[in-house]
Formats: C-alpha cells, sequence, structure tokens
C-alpha cells in the first residue's frame, strides 16, 4: 500500500476509536511536517495548523512567513505562537525548546482535539539509542508512543511507521518547499550527531538497523504496558482517599521491583515532572523508613513528595510561609484568592453550613497565623485549632492554606473541616455552605 494509502486508513482508524473533533498538526515547516500537513489536507478533515515561533534562529520570522503561506495555499487555518526557549540552570537547549513547545502545544488544544506530529521510524531509533545512553528503564526505552493524551486531547504520531526516506519521496513528487533549521547540522546537539555519525555506521553493517530499533521500540512500550497494568492494581490497592496520596505501610508491603514500579506509575499520571530513578531510590530508602512523626521530603525540579504519618503525598513545591493577607467577602459572589491560587463560593446546603444571620454580618477571610481557637458545631469543648487540625489528620503543610472564615472578627468556618457552634445550622435550616476549589 502506498504512503497516501496507509496514511488514510491510519487517521480513520485513529478517529473511529476516539472521539476526535478536530486535527492540529504541528508544523514546524521542514520537510517531515510539511509532508503530514500535506497528507492531512488531502482527506476530508477538520484541520488546522500550528507552528511555534522559537525565536532562536535569525530566520524565526521569515519561517513564521513561510508556514503561513504554506497553510494558505493547502487551505488550512493556521496559528503561530511565540515562546520563550531559554534553557535554566541545568537545562540543554535541546530539552528547553522542547518543554517550551510542548508546554504551548499542550495550552493551545482544545477538548478531544488531536494534535498529530511528524515524527518518523529514524526519529523513533534515535530516541531509543538516546535513552539507551541514558540508562533508561522501560518507560524511556518505549521512545515515542503512536498515541497518548496531551492536554485536553491526544497526541498521535500517525508517521512513527515510515522511515524518513518515504517522506523525502513523497515531498519531491509533490514538489513541496520546505526550510532547513540549520541547527540540525550543529553536532554539538546529541540527536544530531547520532544521526549524521553513529546511524549511518549502523547502517552499513547493519541495513535494518533503523526498522529493528523501531522494533525494540514497540515491544518495550509493551513491557511498560504490562507494568503499567501491574502498577495500576497495586496503587488501587495502596491509595488513601486524597487522590495525591498512598500508603506508607501499604508500599512497604511491596517487594522493591513493584515499589519503583508503583511509584513511577504514580507520579507518572499527574502533570508533575516524571522523576529520575535515583529520585524514586530515595523515597524508598529515606522517606518510606523513616519514624512514623518524622516530616521528610524528597524534590525534583518543582515537585516533591513528602510523608505524613502513613501518607506519601505528591505535591507542588509548598510555600511554607504564613499567609497574612485578609480579605474581605460579601459572600454573594465567589472570593478570589491570590495565594493559594483558590476559589471560595457558597453554596445552598439545607441543613449544612452557616447560618443566614451569620452572612448577614461583616465576613472575612483569613488564613492560620497559630493560637486560633474554635468550637465546632456538635462538641462541648473549644480546642485549639491546631489540634483539631492533628485530629483529622490535616497534613501540616496544609494546614496553612486552608481558608478561614471570620464573622466579626470571630472564627466561624474551617473551610471543608468545621462550622463553629453559633454558627451552624440546624439539620432543618436552611444552610450555605463555603465551598474552597484550586483556581490555578
Amino acid at each position: 500500500m502506498t504512503l497516501t494509502g496507509s496514511f488514510r486508513r491510519i487517521l480513520e482508524n485513529l478517529g473511529a476509536e476516539h472521539a476526535i473533533s478536530r486535527y492540529v498538526v504541528a508544523f514546524s515547516g521542514g520537510a517531515d511536517s510539511h509532508v503530514l500537513l500535506h497528507l492531512c489536507a488531502q482527506l476530508p478533515l477538520p484541520l488546522r495548523a500550528v507552528h511555534i515561533h522559537h525565536g532562536l534562529q535569525l530566520e524565526a520570522g521569515a519561517w513564521d512567513t513561510h508556514c503561513e503561506r504554506a497553510c494558505r495555499q493547502l487551505g488550512v487555518d493556521y496559528t503561530c505562537i511565540e515562546v520563550d526557549a531559554g534553557a535554566v540552570a541545568g537545562q540543554s537547549p535541546e530539552e528547553a525548546a522542547r518543554t517550551a513547545r510542548y508546554t504551548a502545544l499542550a495550552g493551545n488544544i482544545q477538548t478531544n482535539e488531536c494534535l498529530l506530529s511528524a515524527h518518523h521510524r529514524d526519529d523513533q531509533a534515535e530516541t531509543l539509542l538516546l535513552q539507551l545512553l541514558r540508562g533508561a528503564g522501560p518507560a524511556g526505552l518505549a521512545a515515542m508512543p503512536a498515541l497518548r493524551g496531551f492536554g485536553s486531547g491526544y497526541h498521535a504520531r500517525p508517521l512513527l511507521g515510515f522511515d524518513r526516506a518515504q517522506l523525502l519521496q513523497y515531498a519531491h513528487r509533490h514538489g513541496l518547499q520546505w526550510i532547513d533549521d540549520p541547527s540540525n547540522a550543529e553536532l554539538r546537539f546529541e540527536r544530531n550527531y547520532l544521526r549524521a555519525e553513529i546511524l549511518p555506521r549502523l547502517r552499513r553493517r547493519w541495513p535494518g538497523v533503523v526498522q529493528n530499533l523501531a522494533q525494540a521500540a514497540g515491544l518495550q512500550q509493551q513491557s511498560l504496558e504490562l507494568g503499567n497494568a501491574i502498577a495500576a492494581i497495586d496503587l488501587a490497592a495502596i491509595s488513601l482517599q486524597q487522590p495525591d496520596a498512598v500508603s506508607v505501610s501499604g508500599l512497604q508491603q511491596l517487594d522493591a521491583v513493584r515499589q519503583y514500579n508503583v511509584l513511577r506509575y504514580w507520579i507518572g499520571r499527574s502533570d508533575f515532572a516524571r522523576p529520575r530513578r535515583s529520585i524514586l531510590r530515595e523515597i524508598i530508602d529515606n522517606v518510606l523508613p523513616a519514624a512514623r512523626d518524622a516530616s521528610p521530603v524528597v524534590l525534583w525540579g518543582e515537585s516533591e513528595v513528602r510523608r505524613y504519618r502513613d501518607g506519601l503525598y505528591l505535591l507542588r513545591t509548598i510555600d511554607d510561609r504564613r499567609i497574612t493577607q485578609i480579605y474581605a467577602w460579601d459572600g454573594a459572589q465567589p472570593l478570589l484568592l491570590d495565594s493559594p491560587c483558590l476559589e471560595l463560593r457558597l453554596q445552598y446546603t439545607p441543613g449544612a453550613g452557616l447560618t443566614q444571620d451569620a452572612l448577614g454580618r461583616e465576613l472575612t477571610v483569613r488564613f492560620r497565623q497559630g493560637g486560633e481557637n474554635m468550637r465546632p458545631h456538635g462538641r462541648h469543648h473549644t480546642h485549639s485549632l491546631k489540634k483539631l487540625m492533628q485530629q483529622a489528620g490535616i497534613p501540616p503543610w496544609r494546614r496553612n492554606r486552608i481558608p478561614l472564615i471570620y464573622v466579626d472578627n470571630e472564627l466561624a468556618c474551617v473551610c471543608g473541616y468545621w462550622i463553629a457552634a453559633g454558627f451552624a445550622v440546624t439539620s432543618e435550616q436552611p444552610g450555605w455552605l463555603p465551598v474552597c476549589r484550586d483556581a490555578s
């Protein structure tokens, strides 16, 4: 079957298996992405293209113009997104550009849209070699998946079964004009070095090396899927009520291999940075066996894992400073809190929440400073807020980030936990329950 026919069948199968509202081509203007765009334009698909303007080359503006012209000729809607691809400390230029590119693309993909990128079999072989040289495990050696969730939709690589030579043959046959990025010739970049120096030598000795490496990546993908299936079973057994927490004692009942596997899977399901194996080792060796009253933490990037009692928590890096800002609130409209970024609103809830009388007085919203006391509705004694939070098992790093509602400067509600006696409705009264959600 021809490239065009095979591609059509791949897209038809993709559309049949997933409710895709529109396809979005990641269009760099290079030969590979131009072939992808041209193939898509021949099919009756809802289609648009997105070009990422990295600003790393003097010609970047001309590339935007070229891509816009190519899309106009094919009748495809075009968007250009400018990004800051500057590398931070400890980050390679390649990694910085890739991170900026995919962050921008993920933010651009709408619900049920599918991003299409032009990665092919040669790219897959290069990725596998790079991961081998970095000592990667199955997740890395599986290289690039043909389909994955991405942003609010999907990311598909429909050309993974084709060689670079096939795509170039198609481009020449259809008279396509493309951009040659000069950075692709710079051998200081790892992928370029493999492409220009290593793979040609491997091909001369083993002509089928690219296909074999791509096949090996596919087999690693199967191993990864098997490992993920086992990890999903283990995670269901050790998960706590909070979505970002697992049981330490449950983890300790697993052998070391399954501990690594389930931790990798648990963290990988979130949008947190994937930790290196050394980070997982530190969690297993230092956090799990720590004393129950200890508060160990392991950090990487902007992510961290903390332990509290029997819970292991996955978090964004936390700023433990006290939040001293006081917000005035009329209760009628949702209240946006800056730091932490939360939205607070009142939900009509018969038999629960604050009384109508309390809402008619002066409302302010604050955060814990220490020394607060309250008598929760249904209890006979006043307790310190610190003691109440300890009894409720609230991790220390969350205690200063829970909104407190004051009525006439008296603590009336700890959002999500307690209403103070004197401000709470009875079971038969109409009530207004404060509800807080993440607004970031």
